[in-house]
This record gives structure tokens, sequence and C-alpha cells, in this order.
């Protein structure tokens, strides 16, 4: 009889549903729906010998079942962010054994500050056509040596390392060498008596501040550990390094010393930090503090002529005009093959700008690779940008059981769901919970309500998680319980 009655309940929910959908409903959406809420439903059919019209019950809860199942259907505006590769090309380049310089107007899309010099910020992309030949056997473009090269001045180099850096090249023992600094610098800062300042590898702690003669006297903690008392005067530049020998030393200027500086950079000094105090003051409370600029720079990395970069890129530098030129070296040897790029493939830049050099080959009338008609150069570029669309939200179960229960199958109020109890405490078997939860007290006055008013609308906290409720539908009459489900509905 009890599944009987639960085919029934579902094709009346199924129906009442259909007709819900085509019918607007009006109530505001709440966040009671089928997906946080268990309705309760009465089983029992016979008290005292009287039938009780659990039915009509039944028909009335699943009614409420169809309304939370829509109550989880609304629209929104999702918004996602998505990436989308994109390849820009550059116009067909032909081999005439010509050295070629990439420049904006073959390809406005580069995505690189192209420049026929490398001055300012510009780069120079270039490719000499006469160290590129038709490999007639392997049927591939063959590039050789130093036939692609990147050309890069000291603002230019690929060298960043998550901040400032700077290039600094040299001759040291009849080979060219740059040596790469990371950079930080500070102006205008300030600090306190007895504080101390760390940068790098030193510590400067400020012992005593004379503001009346513009003088301080520090501890100088040197990277060796080694700590030495110095006075120092605003206004002068103090210089602190551990050179290429791991030689420490402390020198005095009255002007910025950028000769000295360089010097040291060029020769490879560990670490060079520049410290300038530019006031002293007196603050609230007495405090005495000095305001003061530094530099600092710390050798990150080391190349030489020769030196590979990435694969058969390697690095030629010319201290003299302070530029460092990336090229592809392909001698024959077993480390550095001449590279062969067939149908399909792309010699890539050793960079991040995703430039790759494409030949375009030459067919005959059989499709077979006969030449080269010429070169472009593509870029790979991801496109981001957000999308935004308007559709349903849905928050409903799939199920209608899964949310619809028997009054005998809830034996404790769950912590994760709204219970909605429809039906009296006579047909209704959760009252017996209610009244192990919230105490024969509390459920005889919301009995006595009933009795009055002929139907109620309770909600009482959920005793296991305050966010949830458990609600009651419940009249005198079956006709008075669908009253209390109506008026529930209308108020949601």
């Amino acid at each position: 009889m009890i599944e009987e009655m639960r085919k029934a309940s579902l094709l009346l929910l199924l129906v009442v549903t259909f007709g819900m959908l085509i019918t607007p409903i009006n109530a505001a959406v709440t966040g009671i729906n089928s997906s946080n809420t268990v309705i309760v439903l009465p089983t029992t059919k016979i008290v005292n010998g009287v039938p009780v019209h659990v039915g009509e019950d039944a028909i009335t809860g699943s009614r409420l079942g169809a309304f939370l199942v829509l109550q989880g259907v609304s629209r929104g505006t999702y918004t996602k962010t998505v990436s989308i590769p994109v390849e820009y090309h550059s116009v067909l380049i032909h081999d005439e054994n010509q050295t070629y310089k990439l420049n904006s107007v073959d390809m406005p899309d580069v995505g690189v500050n192209v420049s026929d010099e490398p001055v300012g910020h510009g780069i120079v992309i270039q490719v000499n056509f006469s160290c590129v030949d038709f490999n007639s056997t392997r049927r591939a473009a063959e590039f050789t040596d130093r036939s692609v090269e990147l050309i890069f001045n000291e603002n230019t180099t690929p060298f960043g390392f998550g901040g400032g850096y700077r290039a600094v090249a040299t001759r040291l023992n009849g080979v060219d060498v740059v040596y790469v600094y990371s950079f930080s610098q500070v102006n205008e800062s300030s600090t306190s008596l007895l504080e101390t300042l760390s940068v790098g590898e030193w510590k400067i702690h400020f012992v005593d501040i004379k503001v009346s003669d513009e003088t301080m006297l520090v501890d100088l903690t040197y990277p060796s550990g080694l700590v030495k008392r110095k006075v120092m005067h605003v206004g002068r530049y103090y210089l602190m390094y551990l050179d290429a020998e791991e030689n420490e030393d402390f020198e005095v200027f009255d002007t910025y010393p950028s000769n000295r500086i360089d010097e040291l950079l060029e020769k490879g000094a560990r670490n060079v930090l520049v410290f300038a105090p530019t006031s002293l003051f007196v603050g609230i409370g007495g405090t005495k503090s000095v305001i003061f600029n530094y530099e600092y720079y710390s050798k990150a990395r080391r190349y030489q002529d020769g030196d590979v970069y990435r694969d058969q890129w390697v690095w030629d530098i010319d201290p003299t005009n302070n530029l460092y030129v990336l090229y592809l070296h392909a001698n024959g040897s077993p480390s550095f093959r001449n590279v062969l790029i067939g149908e399909g493939s792309a010699l890539k830049l050793p960079t991040e700008w995703g430039l790759e050099i494409v030949p375009v080959f030459a067919k005959d009338n059989n499709d077979k690779i006969v030449g080269i008609e010429g070169y472009r150069f593509v870029r790979v570029a991801s496109v981001t940008g957000n999308v935004s669309i308007t559709a349903p939200k849905i928050e409903a179960t799939d199920d209608v059981y899964d949310f619809i229960v028997e009054d005998t199958q809830l034996k404790e109020f769950p912590s994760d769901k709204n219970v909605i109890i429809i039906g009296g405490w006579v047909s209704n078997k959760a009252w017996e919970l209610l009244e192990r939860t919230y105490g024969k007290d509390a459920v005889s006055a919301i009995k006595d309500e009933i009795n009055r008013k002929g139907y109620v609308i309770k909600e009482l906290k959920n005793p296991h998680n305050p966010s949830y409720k458990v609600i009651i539908l419940a009249g005198k009459t079956y006709g008075e319980t669908r009253l209390a489900v109506e008026k529930f509905m209308e108020e949601m």
C-alpha cells in the first residue's frame, strides 16, 4: 500500500510540476530549495479506527516538493577568463642571399620592439640567407652557423631575474665576458638610532647619531661576519664591496663613485653596496633618525663568448660596443649540427616571444617538395579575455525521493538540511522527534496554536546547525494543512 502511495505521489508530482512549469511562479527565490531540504510526509492511515486523509497530505507535500525543485532554478551571469592561442604571420620573405632584418612593416604584430640597429630598447632579429640552403635530400631548409642572430644592448638583454638587473661586459684574460648583476635601489628611506639596516650580505647598525654634527657612529658587519666601527657623514658616499677574489673592503667618497663602481663590476665583484646618508633629524619623542639612499649589486650570472644560452644558441659578447649577440651555432660538429627544418616544423627563437621562422616550400604537381618559396616569421600568442554568459543556475536534486521522505525514515534532524514537516501530530510520526528534540511543552504550545488558528507555519532552528531550519506546516484538517503549505509558498 505504501509503495502504491509513493507511485501515486510521484505521478501527481510530475503532473503538478508540469503545471507549474507552464504557470509563472511569482514567489521570490530564497535559500530553501530541493538541494538543501527534506520534506517529511505522513504515513499513518488509520487512527482509532478512523481513516486519516494522508493521501491529500501527500499530494500537498508533493506539490511543495515540485515548487522547491523550481526554487533551485534561477538565472545567473557566469564569467570565465579564457586564453585563446592566436597565430600572427609576417609577409613571405624571399631568399636572395641577403641579410634580412625583421621589421614591423613586414610583421605588424611582431610583439617585439624590432629595429635595424640595437639602440635604445630596439632589438635586431636578422637572418643571413646566404647561410640558409635547401637540402634536396632531406627536403628541408638547412640553417648553418650564424644564419640567425639576435642582437641586444644593455637595455634589452634577456637577463632579468624577477627585478632590476645590470649587464656589464668586459674583456678578461683575452675572453669577452658579461657579468649579470641583480640590482636594487632605495631612495629617501629612513631608520632610527639603534636599529640595523640589512642589505644583502651587509649590515649597518646605528650606534649613535649626532644631528648637530651631521655624523653617525655605526657598526658595520661585513659578509665574512667581521664587525668594524665606522664614522659616517651626511653628504658622503660609502662604498662596500666583496670583490671577485672574496676580498671585502670599505671606501669613502665625496661624490658619487660611478667610475669605481664600474671598475668593481667589470672585474666581477660578488656584491657592491653604495650607502649615502642624506640628512639626520629628531622625530616625535626625541627619536633620532637618518634618511639615506643606497644601491646594491649582487652578481647573478656570468657568460662568455661561446657559452650556450639555450639549445644551439650561444653568446657572442662585444664589450667595446656593449652589445650581446645570441646566434644559432651550427658548425657541423656533433654538439652543433646543422639545423634542418622540414615541412610542418619551425625554427624557434630562444626567447619567450613565441617567435618562429617557418620555411614555405615549393611543390610540383605531385605535391613533392622541390624547393623553398620563402620564409615567414610566425608568432603564437595567447589572447586573454573575459567571457560572460547568462544561463540557468540549477540547485536541485535529480531524484525527488532524495528529499521527500516518509516520517518513519526520519530518525534525527540532519545537520546539513532544512526539514519541512507536513501534517499534524495525529498522522505524522515526526512530531515524536519534535517532542524529543524541543521538549513536550514547546510542542504542546504549537499544537494549541493549531487548535486555535486552524493551521501553523512554524520555523524552528535546526538543533544541529542553526544555519538550517525545521519548518512545521500543519493544520487541523488536510484542507488547512494544504492552506499552510500554500501560504508558506506565497511567503517565500
